[in-house]
């Protein structure tokens, strides 16, 4: 999926042909990423949308990955993301394999 592209500080990048156009790109990464960060609440107009992950990293138990995983896999399902493979066993290297 092509969307605009932001940096770090959420700001939309600009291209570099020099006309002042907002850069497009493969943005599948970046919208994983934000929804994987996002709380419920956040998107005004999805509501239920967000996985809010920060709350699950510093839980030690495996209950805590087996609702993250739950969760992740229903917020991408959400997104119409289609999830192949799921591995949250690795907090700091979740591994995401599908499409949308």
């Amino acid at each position: 999926m092509k969307d605009f592209i932001v940096d770090e500080d959420l700001l939309i990048t600009v291209d570099a042909s020099g006309y002042g156009d907002f850069a497009i790109q493969e943005a599948d990464q970046q919208n994983i990423e934000h929804l994987l960060l996002s709380q419920k609440g956040s998107y005004k107009e999805f509501p239920i949308l967000g996985v809010g992950i920060k709350k699950y990293i510093n839980s030690p138990d495996a209950t805590s990955r087996l609702r993250l995983e739950n969760e992740i896999d229903k917020q991408l399902s959400y997104d119409k993301f289609y999830v192949k493979t799921l591995d949250v066993n690795d907090l700091q290297n979740i591994k995401i394999d599908g499409n949308y």
